[in-house]
């Protein structure tokens, strides 16, 4: 055995000088268990023994640890062996005194008041209810539909957008030029084909005749040189020829451009044109617009990337309204129908609960977990509630059943979890635990699926201050 700590060692650790005594002694201290006593009964002490430890109540000394308190609780600072070395008798007291709080378990033949309650009995609509997520109503993919290096980027996730707003852009100068060589061609084109539907002009027709004409007199000439044998054969066939060219002509103008003519212009034209066409939608491509009016969910691109068609790099949500996607079991989808009344409860909101309408009901089974998929369509006006917030869903049918209800202040849960409320017996005025199962939150009360039947009292105030078979008083009178 250690020797006994010196006065000076323990006030340096914090010991009140009034505490520093010799064991024989004995000492008093405050105590919300009434005075501490230490000391022997001998008067004597010798080194290495050991000072029996009592309370004191009033200066009348009632026992040990085990004793009742003053107001019929027990101390449960104290409630060990009480032959303690004198070295540690310094430490037990500072103990002692701080140990003993306000939450002290009522002791177990003490009248505790209570109010009890009979349970409320109500008809309830039958209803599911269901864990799920929140989705946006809709949820657009923004893509380029061509490939190219990004150069502008004009939203940021979480903004709002309109349709049509611009939200980012690519690097145009290939597709520009692309346009302005289409366009030229489709241009030139389309002179073509008008010159072809329009036919010759009325100029053109006039020299035509002219020219006609001329080569006609001189033909008519030479023809009378060749028939007298004045003009050799082989110059008369060359003027007989470019008659014959000058009327064909002229005929040509008279009669307009043919119409395989006038469809080949008109189809080269339209060729063009759609090249055209083509080059000015890659050029329109370079932006990417919102699609629908919404908020920015997801954006994957920054100024300088290089990004691929028809790879999504931001989408837009629509959220309201918003989508619970819910799982309803093969063995409840039955109670389910669209168009039934839901409520929504958002644990990240504090429990903040929506009113809802199941919108769709699936009709196949996911192979795995045997459910179906349900959607709940919930008005979101003020935008509080967000895609992927965890969601929990409750479907009312138009069925209705009995229920019965308690306070949930009623409700009492365990160490092990487990939620029972106290049943009060009047013949022995006691109450005792009872298991329940609590189902549904009805107003303010909580619906009880096992457990009672509805003609028990149940403790509704002071059940937190009572144990298994408790005597009570009643506090105020039962319903």
């Amino acid at each position: 055995m250690p020797a006994s700590p010196s006065a000076s060692s323990l006030q340096a650790n914090g010991i009140p000088a009034s505490l520093l005594i010799r064991p024989s002694s004995g000492v008093e201290v405050s105590h919300p268990c009434g005075k501490l006593r230490a000391g022997s009964s001998a008067g004597k002490q010798e080194a290495g023994s050991s000072t029996p430890l009592r309370f004191a109540q009033n200066d009348k000394r009632v026992g040990t640890a085990q004793d009742d308190r003053k107001d019929g609780t027990r101390c449960e600072c104290l409630r060990v062996g009480l032959n303690i070395p004198i070295v540690a008798f310094y430490a037990f007291v500072l103990l002692a005194l701080t140990g003993c709080g306000p939450k002290v378990p009522v002791a177990a033949d003490q009248v505790v008041p209570v109010r009890v309650r009979a349970p409320i009995r109500t008809q309830q609509p039958v209803s599911v209810a269901a864990g799920g997520a929140i989705e946006a109503n809709v949820t657009a993919q923004g893509a380029f539909q061509i490939a190219g290096r990004v150069a502008k980027v004009l939203v940021e996730e979480g903004q709002a957008v309109k349709q049509g707003q611009v939200l980012a852009e690519l690097d145009a100068t290939d597709y520009r030029n692309g346009y302005d060589a289409a366009q030229a061609q489709a241009d030139s084109a389309k002179a073509v084909d008008r010159k072809a539907q329009e036919g010759p002009r009325a100029q053109e027709l006039e020299q035509a005749r002219i020219d006609a004409e001329q080569w006609q007199d001189q033909y008519k000439r030479m023809k009378f040189l060749y028939d007298h044998n004045s003009l050799p054969a082989n110059d008369f066939k060359k003027i007989e020829a470019g008659y014959n060219a000058a009327q064909q002509r002229y005929d040509m103008a008279r009669q307009g451009t043919r119409v395989a003519d006038k469809e080949a212009a008109s189809g080269q034209y339209r060729a063009a044109a759609a090249q055209m066409h083509e080059a000015e939608k890659r050029l329109g491509d370079t932006r990417l617009v919102a699609p629908i009016a919404g908020f920015i969910g997801m954006r994957r691109i920054d100024v300088g990337d290089t990004v691929g068609a028809g790879t999504p790099v931001i989408s837009v949500l629509d959220l309201n309204p918003v989508k619970v996607r819910v799982a309803i079991p093969e063995a409840e989808i039955g109670k389910v129908k669209e168009g039934s009344r839901a409520t929504v409860t958002i644990p990240s909101l504090d429990g903040r609960q929506f009113e809802g309408k199941v919108e769709t009901v699936g009709v196949a089974a996911d192979p795995a977990s045997r459910s179906y998929a349900v959607k709940i369509s919930v008005a979101n006006p003020d935008r509080v509630l967000r895609a992927g917030m965890v969601s929990e869903a409750r479907i009312f049918s138009a069925e209705t059943v009995n229920a019965i209800t308690v306070p949930g202040s009623a409700i009492v849960r365990d160490s092990q979890g487990v939620t029972h409320v106290y049943v009060y017996d009047p013949v022995r005025q006691r109450v005792y635990a009872r298991r329940i199962e609590a189902g549904a939150l009805i107003g303010n009360e909580v619906e009880i699926r096992s457990g009672l039947n509805g003609d028990e009292q149940v403790v509704v105030a002071g059940q937190q201050n009572v144990r298994e078979g408790s005597p009570v008083r009643m506090a105020g009178g039962g319903q």
